[in-house]
């Protein structure tokens, strides 16, 4: 055999067994985007409202007194305005409910919606919503006050702090003893 036709069939035997070796790379195929097509998009959920949750300041907003008239559509001529709205606490929005017969004590030491009684324009949704509220910091209080003594019951808690809380309720006010509802006299 000649050296050249032996060199050429050396270089094809190198071609093909090297053609054997080289494989084109795996190519995955995926429903989502990558990291990087998110961020080169400019979408950034981590960061999302990092922005936003800086940009608040706890407190109130500074309001001057003739953007507070002209919004409110009241006129400041000749007298003063006042600038904090009477809003009503739980305690005294309960005490009235509880006046008025919406909600009663219960025995079990919760406060009870007493629609038969109620003869209020108040909403019930916003009755309950109270009631829950006030029924929920009570249950927390009879908790502490049976972690506070050695061996006592949240139950017998609960009925300490009832007998205490009942003396006092407002004149009025829709008391249950005995599965009967009454309401206290003075």
């Amino acid at each position: 055999m000649r050296p050249a036709a032996h060199s050429l069939l050396l270089v094809l035997l190198v071609i093909l067994a090297g053609a054997g070796c080289i494989k084109a790379p795996p190519i995955a195929v995926v429903d989502n985007r990558t990291a990087l097509e998110v961020q080169a998009s400019g979408e950034y959920p981590e960061l999302q409202f990092d922005g936003a949750d800086a940009a608040l300041q706890p407190g109130p907003s500074p309001v001057s007194a003739k953007e507070l008239v002209s919004k409110a559509g009241l006129s400041a001529a000749g007298h003063e305005l006042d600038l904090f709205s009477v809003t009503e606490s739980d305690a005294q929005f309960i005490d009235e409910m509880l006046v008025s017969g919406c909600l009663g004590e219960g025995e079990d030491g919760l406060l009870r919606y007493m629609p038969d009684h109620c003869d209020q324009s108040v909403e019930v949704s916003e009755i309950l919503r109270a009631a829950s509220r006030n029924n929920l910091h009570r249950r927390q209080v009879w908790e502490y006050l049976a972690t506070r003594s050695e061996g006592r019951s949240p139950a017998a808690a609960r009925d300490a702090w009832r007998s205490v809380h009942l003396e006092q309720v407002r004149c009025g006010t829709w008391i249950e003893k005995d599965g009967a509802w009454a309401q206290k006299e003075c």
